[in-house]
């Protein structure tokens, strides 16, 4: 039997199915670990999952009722204390790490200056404590660590897999592709991905970096009932794109376009998450390497993403108009976007169904919910900005108190005290 697998942010959109289909299909232990910080940060937004999710416990139980075997654990801890971390890699001596636990919302590290500081300090930190406690336990395992597309943004060449070279007065250099972060979020993502090239070259620590694109849907095959549902977030904080759409035909009958709708980006289904990220820890790195993978199946444009759900929302009843709104980013609305993909096809990867499929799956899940849905209808529409003068904290979005766990943080509370009791009543 192999050594186990390590989760950090198993309870998440897509932690948590992964852990699922690798438990489910071989004898080997998972573990889950995560402190369940995501959930109250959605409910801080005023939000929560479409779907009802379960305990931790209660998730543990019906996988044991479903599957019959007993090879998935959760254990609560957070990964921004490196005692934590540090105990749950010794005690598992893991073979893999899956690294999730990051704050992954973009508009959520826009809202004021504490939540960008949470962001970066949150992410930073999670991704540092896992790569030292790596080095120091285990350290011939393989870190698949999340990233995302979005630290390359928009350049007007093709994202290369890996290093590019750079010519210049005649000479050559090898260097990782440029990033260029459109988010306090994709930032820290970027400063994630420098830290663990750093750990490689100095540490030799077998790394896999997946620059994945924007995922889908709310189903894999290893969900065959209610009990085991992920997570799914429709609100304009934390929900993705796509998800985003088919909520808004079912409540709006109305698709909000962001701009001109051309913002083009990558983009693959839950399944199909699940499945790569299976392929990367069954296929790892060479020891003492270190891998970039972008991890996306199709392109689409927003408007070409909208045109499509609201052809299917036809089908299930739902005639949907569109609606331009200023777009709250700050972004290329007309640019160029290529990227290249070797790893994944090398290794057999293929696409598990069609987005269209998926779309109408997304579609059951919504109208099934839609009186939840409904609650939330003020949340779909966009409620952060990019720019424009930032507050230090919101009243809108508190950030729970517990969870600023810095000093520099009640730093910003005070500043902020001060500066409200000097604004004339």
């Amino acid at each position: 039997m192999k050594d186990p697998v390590i989760i950090f942010g198993g309870d998440g959109y897509i932690g948590w199915p992964l852990a699922l289909h690798l438990a489910w299909r071989t004898e080997r232990d998972v573990v889950i670990v995560d402190n369940l910080v995501t959930r109250r940060l959605v409910e801080s937004a005023g939000s929560d999952s479409l779907v009802p999710i379960g305990s931790p416990s209660s998730r543990m139980l019906a996988y044991e009722r479903a599957s019959g075997k007993g090879n998935l654990t959760f254990v609560r801890a957070d990964a921004r204390d490196p005692k934590e971390v540090d105990w749950v890699i010794s005690k598992y001596q893991p073979e893999s790490v899956v690294h999730l636990a990051q704050q992954r919302s973009a508009p959520f590290s826009m809202i004021d200056q504490e939540h960008a500081l949470y962001t970066e300090l949150n992410n930073i930190a999670t991704n540092l404590n896992i790569v030292f406690s790596m080095t120091r336990h285990v350290p011939g395992a393989h870190l698949l660590k999340m990233g995302t597309m979005g630290e390359y943004g928009t350049p007007n060449i093709e994202i290369t897999e890996g290093p590019v070279e750079i010519r210049r007065d005649g000479r050559r250099h090898r260097a990782m592709f440029p990033r260029a972060a459109q988010s306090w979020y994709h930032l820290s993502k970027v400063f994630d991905t420098y830290n663990v090239m750093l750990a490689n070259k100095i540490h030799g620590l077998r790394a896999t970096d997946v620059m994945q694109g924007v995922v889908y849907g709310s189903q894999t095959n290893e969900i065959v009932d209610e009990s085991l549902s992920t997570r799914f977030d429709l609100d304009s904080v934390w929900g993705t794109i796509i998800n985003k759409y088919v909520a808004q035909a079912v409540v709006y009958n109305k698709l909000l376009i962001y701009g001109k709708g051309r913002q083009t980006r990558g983009y693959l289904s839950l399944y199909d998450s699940i499945k790569c990220l299976s392929l990367l820890l069954d296929n790892p790195p060479a020891e003492g390497e270190y891998r970039v993978v972008n991890q996306i199946d199709e392109t689409f444009d927003t408007l070409q993403l909208a045109k499509k759900v609201k052809a299917i929302a036809e089908e299930f009843g739902y005639r949907v108009g569109f609606e331009k709104v200023r777009n709250p980013r700050v972004e290329s609305e007309n640019h160029f976007y290529k990227v290249q993909r070797k790893v994944l096809p090398s290794l057999g990867f293929s696409r598990t169904r069609q987005i269209d499929d998926v779309i109408r799956e997304i579609f059951q899940v919504v109208v099934k919910y839609k009186p939840r849905a409904m609650k939330m209808k003020a949340l779909l529409a966009p409620s952060v900005t990019w720019a424009g003068r930032k507050k230090i904290t919101s009243d809108s979005f508190q950030l729970p108190r517990d969870l600023t766990g810095w000093p520099a943080s009640h730093e910003l509370i005070e500043l902020a005290k001060d500066q409200a009791a000097k604004v004339p009543s």
